[in-house]
């Protein structure tokens, strides 16, 4: 059924198959058509809602947004019992053509569905603004950092300055300067891997970062013999552990071969004894890790501050570790010769 909408005196007019007018305030029908996803800020101007065919649509940003396979399965559920209930929202090119700013999980849930069109609210702005608009209005829904940072990188190679990026997202410059740094930073795989859902974008934070900055090509190869394997965020960080731990042949066995490596820690978590053993050995690995993640620590805060690894409180939490350390192996030493 085709739907027209008439935004002009101050209200909105829907004109159905019957040929019947209704008339609503536009800010309530516009909170209602926007449903959760977006607030009730005043509009841009000269919106209308129509019908369009999906294939008229141009996706040029899909590549700011994660694909989440659970969430797109639940949502082409809701539409096949309840229908569409909030307009993606559009902007308009030549030849009749529509760039899609927002509602690319109820595209790919209406395609998955064989649907041919999609409701769509035109916003009449320009797409930089329109994107800015639908950053700034979401409250349901937030993007992670590394989404914001594509954002920001979009907007910027479409010539934006950072202060007008600045105001157009409602964030300080400074903000916006760490996006930017945040998404050069991730390799391109890397991102490539987090936009497939292969990886969290907290997961990608977490531990493809830091590795892409100690080892950018390590990090691209390692996300690339991924493949389509999807990990936890907790199997990425126990990758990068591992790497972190390993010396340059272990990492290099790790980046050519990340998913062997999980097999044999879940074949090893598997193989733990139970009862006051395991207890000990867990005990233990929590020990070993946290001095790794100590090591790195140490690294970092010499490179900031070199005399940082002599001072007094640094020295005197070593020795106590050391001290920790030896108590146990003697512990254990008595206890064997007993």
């Amino acid at each position: 059924m085709a739907v027209c909408w008439d935004t002009t005196g101050g209200g909105v007019t829907r004109l159905d198959g019957s040929g019947a007018l209704m008339r609503a305030p536009t800010a309530c029908m516009v909170a209602a058509e926007l449903g959760p996803d977006i607030a009730s800020p005043p509009l841009p101007p000269s919106p209308s809602i129509l019908e369009v065919e999906l294939r008229l649509l141009d996706c040029s940003y899909a590549h700011l947004r994660v694909v989440e396979p659970a969430a797109l399965g639940r949502l082409a559920a809701s539409l096949s019992v309840e229908g569409q209930r909030h307009p993606v929202l559009v902007v308009r090119r030549q030849a009749g053509r529509y760039a899609l700013i927002d509602g690319y999980r109820r595209v790919r849930a209406l395609e998955r569905m064989g649907g041919d069109t999609v409701t769509a609210l035109v916003l009449g702005l320009e797409e930089p603004e329109a994107l800015a608009y639908c950053h700034r209005m979401a409250t349901a829904g937030r993007r992670s950092a590394l989404e914001e940072g594509w954002l920001v990188t979009e907007l910027l190679e479409q010539g934006q300055s950072l202060a007008q990026i600045s105001a157009g997202l409602d964030r300080s410059v400074s903000w916006v300067s760490r996006r930017i740094g945040l998404s050069r930073a991730l390799p391109d795989k890397a991102a490539e891997a987090v936009r497939r859902a292969v990886v969290s974008p907290h997961g990608a934070m977490k531990s493809l970062l830091p590795l892409a900055r100690a080892n950018r090509a390590q990090c691209e190869r390692l996300c690339e013999r991924l493949g389509h394997v999807r990990l936890s965020t907790r199997q990425l960080a126990a990758l990068y552990a591992a790497w972190r731990a390993g010396d340059a042949e272990q990492r290099e066995r790790i980046v050519e071969a990340p998913l062997l490596l999980l097999e044999a820690q879940r074949a090893v978590t598997r193989e733990l004894p139970g009862g006051v053993a395991g207890a000990l050995v867990r005990d233990i690995n929590a020990a070993r890790a946290a001095l790794v993640r100590a090591a790195d620590g140490a690294v970092r805060a010499w490179s900031i501050e070199p005399t940082v690894l002599a001072s007094t409180p640094v020295t005197r939490a070593l020795g106590g570790c050391t001290d920790a350390y030896e108590a146990l192996v003697r512990r254990m030493e008595e206890s064997d010769a007993a």
